[in-house]
C-alpha cells in the first residue's frame, strides 16, 4: 500500500463493508490481484495525516473562487456557519478525544462538526470536527480565522441564535465582516427591548461601544423574531433581512445531505486519525459532488428551457454520488487530460 493507493482508496466513497471495499478497489480500480486486510489498511492509514485531506479541500475551494463566476447575493458572498452532533465509533481513544454522553445503558461517543458554507454555491469553505462539549463560538472563530487566511470576499455570514454574544460580535467587528444573527429573548436588554421594527442601538464591551442594527418582526406563528446585524445600508429593509435570514436554511439542507446521502457518520475506523480522515474526505467529496452538480444543472436547464414544465428539473444527488464512486478516483489517477475530460463528460 503506497501513499497514492491509500489516499485514493480513502477518497473512494468508502461507506460499505470495509473488507469488501478493499477487495473491490485493489482487484478492480487498482488493477492488482491482491488482498489487503482491514488490519493492514488500518496500520497503513496511520502514516497519513488528516491534514492531507484538508489540503485537498482547500485546493478545490481556492480554484473555485479564483476561476469560477460564483453566484452572489446583491454583490455579497453569502455564507452560513452552523454545527451538528456526530455519533462516532466506540473506543477508549475516541472517548477521550471527542467526549460522550451517558444514557441508562451506555456511554455514547459524540463529536461536534462545524461548517462554513457558501449558501449560494453549495461549497464548504472550511469545516472542523472536535470535542462534543466544545463551544460553538470558539469553533466558529476558528472557521472565520481560516476564512481570513483563504481571503475575505465581501462576505456576509448568517448565524443562528446559539452564537450571539458581545464578545463574539466584537470579534467579528474586528475582522470587518458583515453578520446577521438571530438572538433569543435572553440576549442583552438593549436589543430585546427595542420598540421599533428597525432600530440602531449601542452596547458596551471592554470599554468600546458596539453599534448594532436590530430587526424585529412577527412570524405567521405570532412569534416575534429578533435579528441583529452590522449591515447599516438603508437599501436593506426589514423584508430584505427576513429573506436574507431564511437563506440560512441552506446549511441545514447541506447537513442532511452530509448525513443521509454522503453518510458522514459511517466511519471506517476507531482511531482519531481514521475519524478525522473520514470526516475531511467527506467534506472534500461533498464539494466535488457540488461541482459536478453545477455542471449538470446547467446542461439540464439548457435542455429543458423550451419546455413548459410544472416542476423544475435538477440533479438527483443520490444518483450523482453513486456515479462519482469509482469514476472520481479513476479521473484523479488518469494523467492524460483528453481521456480524463471524456471520463468526466461520460
Amino acid at each position: 500500500m503506497y501513499f497514492t493507493s491509500i489516499v485514493t482508496f480513502i477518497l473512494n466513497f468508502v461507506k460499505w463493508s470495509l473488507q469488501l471495499e478493499l477487495d473491490d478497489f485493489f482487484n478492480d480500480l487498482n488493477g492488482k490481484n491482491m488482498r489487503i486486510t482491514k488490519q493492514a489498511f488500518s496500520k497503513a492509514r496511520k502514516k497519513i495525516s488528516p491534514v492531507a485531506f484538508i489540503k485537498l479541500s482547500d485546493k478545490i475551494v481556492d480554484w473555485f473562487y479564483k476561476d469560477n463566476n460564483s453566484i452572489r447575493y446583491r454583490g455579497y458572498r453569502l455564507l452560513g456557519i452552523d454545527g451538528t452532533v456526530l455519533e462516532i465509533n466506540n473506543s477508549d481513544e475516541l472517548r477521550k478525544k471527542f467526549g460522550y454522553i451517558t444514557n441508562q445503558f451506555m456511554e455514547v461517543i459524540r463529536a461536534r462538526d462545524e461548517c462554513l458554507y457558501d449558501l449560494n454555491n453549495d461549497m464548504i469553505l472550511a469545516a472542523g470536527i472536535g470535542h462534543y462539549r466544545s463551544s460553538e463560538r470558539t469553533r466558529a472563530q476558528g472557521l472565520i480565522n481560516k476564512l481570513e487566511n483563504i481571503g475575505f470576499s465581501n462576505d456576509r455570514i448568517i448565524f443562528d441564535r446559539g452564537y450571539p454574544s458581545k464578545e463574539f460580535i466584537s470579534f467579528i467587528e474586528a475582522k470587518n465582516i458583515h453578520y446577521l444573527m438571530r438572538v433569543s429573548r435572553s440576549f442583552i436588554k438593549e436589543v430585546v427591548n427595542v420598540k421599533q421594527s428597525d432600530q440602531i442601538v449601542e452596547a458596551k464591551y471592554n470599554g468600546k461601544v458596539i453599534k448594532i442594527r436590530v430587526i424585529k418582526f412577527d412570524l405567521d406563528s405570532d412569534i416575534t423574531e429578533i435579528l441583529v446585524t452590522n449591515i447599516f445600508d438603508e437599501n436593506f429593509t426589514v423584508a430584505d433581512f427576513k429573506v436574507l435570514y431564511y437563506k440560512r436554511w441552506g446549511i441545514e439542507v447541506k447537513y442532511n445531505e452530509l448525513k443521509s446521502k454522503l453518510q458522514i457518520e459511517n466511519f471506517t475506523g476507531e482511531t482519531v486519525v481514521a475519524i478525522e480522515q473520514d470526516f475531511y474526505v467527506t467534506v472534500y467529496l461533498s464539494n466535488m459532488a457540488a461541482l459536478a452538480k453545477m455542471d449538470v444543472n446547467l446542461i439540464i436547464i439548457e435542455a429543458n428551457k423550451d419546455k413548459n414544465s410544472k416542476h423544475e428539473y435538477k440533479v438527483n444527488t443520490n444518483i450523482l454520488i453513486g456515479k462519482l464512486k469509482k469514476s472520481l478516483v479513476l479521473m484523479i489517477l488518469e494523467d492524460e487530460p483528453i481521456r480524463r475530460s471524456r471520463m468526466l463528460k461520460k
